[in-house]
This record gives structure tokens, C-alpha cells and sequence, in this order.
């Protein structure tokens, strides 16, 4: 009954958004998700970080997920007219991701201290203390993966004659490298530094601000009563939410970048025709282009990771609110009977 429930669930997606857009594989991965039903989000019990956490991981992944679905919208409904329109929308998952992190780093910073006297001597601490290894290494690998990729799409761009020929989508000529070699018979529109720089940027500025959150939360003052363990779960449960941010809009921007350079790769023309009446002709000979090969695997690979981006944002969402309402129930009695 339940896999009816669910199969009929993403139908009704399927058929009610186009498969371009982030949100549409994002609701039906959000939907399997639902397999593995465990919490990924952990919560402090009472306090200040509680309350910054719960708004952090509630609404911070939302963001993100109007900011992919926004992007990749636009990327459907709308022609590229100077054959680099997509340089801002693709890496806008990440930065939406990235200003987050920042602004939940700045939250955090804003817990209350302990008094001077009251503070526990602590040895300065790396960035990666409290961090969720498995978790980084993931957002390590894509990170990998999208700087290889633009790399490789910078390396094949060329400029181009204003003769040409075009072929895919032909934008405004410009003298920008924004173009591919089409197997020596003309050149196709998607590549180059114009297209992919602006990623690049966001990654970098992804990265330092994912570091230095991480770093000074890990550095906070303690109470000289505090205990390692209770600790130790506080800033766990704080590192892995910013983590699970940042990984999101990581993978929601890897997702487009391939599904771009998959489209870009997908051209075909066919350039001998054969006649078959006064009116009527057969084309006899495609070209494709230097990548045709792989170009449809990486796009369907592009899908399916933009769509899991946002997936994980919703289940960030749904399971931070569920362990804001965990803890709050698991207080309460202490609360109470701390008050008879």
C-alpha cells in the first residue's frame, strides 16, 4: 500500500513539473528518502545554539532549495542569448549555501560566553574537530569533481570566427572563449572561462567560509564545569548541520554544471542529405560532437545530482524540525520537575 502511495506521489511530480527543474527530482529523491526514515540532524538540548541551530537548518535549507529550483527554472524557460547566460545561475545553490554557513557561523559567535574566570584552558582546536569526516570527504569529492569539470570546459573553449559556422544554440557573436571545436566543422556555444568562472569563485568562497565557521565554533569559550561529552555533541551536532548545508548546495551546483556541459555536448548535425523527391530528403550524415559519447551520461548524471541537492535540503529541514520537537519533548519533563 505504502509503495502505491509512493509510486503514484511521483507520477503526479513527474507529470506536474518539468524534469529540468531542480525541485522535481528533488521531491521524488525527497520521497524515497523516506526509506531510511533516521534523523541526519542532531540538536543541542536547551539554549541559544538550540535556538540558532533549529532556525539555521529550518529555513537556511529552504533558501536553498528556492535558490536551485529559481536557477534552474530560468535555465528551462529561457533562450541563452549571449551563449553565457548560465554563469550566475549555476553556482547559486552554493552561494545561497554558502551565505547560510556564514550567517549561522555568525549566530553561533554570538552564544553567551562564560565569564572570565569561569573558563576552561582549552588548546586551540583545528577546524576539522568536531567535523563529520564522511560528510567532508563527500563535499571533498565534489568539490573535485565540479573543479575537474570546468577545467576540462576551460581547457576546450576557443574563440571563434564571426563566419562561423554555429551550431546548438547560437547566441550573439562574441570574441569570448565561450566556444567548442564541432569536429572541425563549426563551433558550438557553452564552454569557457565566461561560463564557468563565477562557480569557481563561489567554491573557493564556499570553502573558506565553511573553514572559518567551523573553526571558530570549534575554538568557543567553555565553562570551566563543562563536561567533554556534552561538549563534544554540542559542537558535533553544530558541525554537522553546516556541513549538511554546504554539501547540499555543493551538490545541487555539481548537478547543474553537468547538466549544462551534458546539453552543450548533445548537439548533432546532419550535413549530407540525399533527395528522395522534388520536395523531400533524407540526411545520410550526422556529426556530433568531441564528447558525444559521454555527454548524455554526464547530463542524466547532472539530473539526478541537482534533484538529490535539493532532496538533502529538504531532509535537513523536516529532520531539524523534527529534532527541535525531540528535544523540546525530552526538556520539558526536566523543566517540570525542576519546578515542583
Amino acid at each position: 500500500m505504502e509503495a502505491a502511495v509512493l509510486l503514484t506521489t511521483l507520477l503526479t511530480i513527474k507529470n506536474a513539473l518539468p524534469l529540468e527543474v531542480a525541485l522535481t527530482f528533488g521531491l521524488a529523491l525527497f520521497a524515497l528518502s523516506w526509506l531510511l526514515p533516521r534523523r541526519i540532524v542532531s540538536l543541542p538540548q536547551v539554549g541559544y545554539r538550540r535556538s540558532a541551530l533549529v532556525w539555521t537548518g529550518a529555513v537556511g535549507p529552504l533558501l536553498v532549495v528556492v535558490a536551485a529550483t529559481v536557477a534552474s527554472s530560468l535555465a528551462a524557460a529561457t533562450w541563452d542569448a549571449s551563449g553565457y547566460d548560465g554563469w550566475w545561475r549555476r553556482p547559486l545553490p552554493l552561494l545561497t549555501a554558502a551565505v547560510v554557513v556564514a550567517i549561522a557561523g555568525a549566530a553561533l559567535s554570538r552564544s553567551p560566553l562564560p565569564a572570565p574566570g569561569g573558563r576552561a584552558i582549552a588548546p586551540m582546536r583545528s577546524w576539522l574537530a568536531f567535523a563529520p569526516s564522511r560528510l567532508l570527504l563527500g563535499a571533498a569529492v565534489c568539490a573535485a569533481a565540479t573543479l575537474i569539470v570546468i577545467g576540462w570546459q576551460i581547457a576546450i573553449a576557443v574563440s571563434a570566427p564571426a563566419a562561423g559556422p554555429f551550431f546548438g544554440q547560437v547566441p550573439a557573436y562574441t570574441t569570448l572563449p565561450i566556444y567548442m571545436s564541432f569536429n572541425g566543422f563549426g563551433y558550438v556555444p557553452g564552454a569557457g572561462w565566461p561560463n564557468h568562472a563565477a562557480t569557481v569563485v563561489v567554491l573557493g568562497l564556499a570553502c573558506a567560509v565553511l573553514v572559518l565557521a567551523l573553526r571558530a565554533d570549534a575554538n568557543r569559550a567553555l565553562a570551566s564545569r563543562s563536561t567533554a561529552p556534552s561538549v563534544t555533541a554540542d559542537r558535533e551536532a553544530a558541525a554537522r548541520l553546516l556541513v549538511l548545508v554546504l554539501l547540499a548546495g555543493l551538490v545541487a551546483t555539481l548537478g547543474a554544471v553537468l547538466m549544462h556541459v551534458g546539453t552543450s555536448g548533445l548537439s548533432t548535425v546532419g550535413v549530407q542529405e540525399q533527395p528522395v523527391s522534388d520536395d523531400a530528403s533524407t540526411t545520410t550524415l550526422f556529426v556530433t560532437g568531441g564528447y558525444r559519447a559521454i555527454a548524455q551520461p554526464l547530463n542524466l548524471t547532472g539530473y539526478v545530482l541537482q534533484g538529490a541537492g535539493v532532496a538533502l535540503t529538504l531532509r535537513i529541514a523536516v529532520d531539524t524540525l523534527r529534532a527541535g520537537r525531540r528535544t523540546a519533548a525530552a526538556t520539558a519533563p526536566e523543566i517540570t520537575g525542576a519546578v515542583r
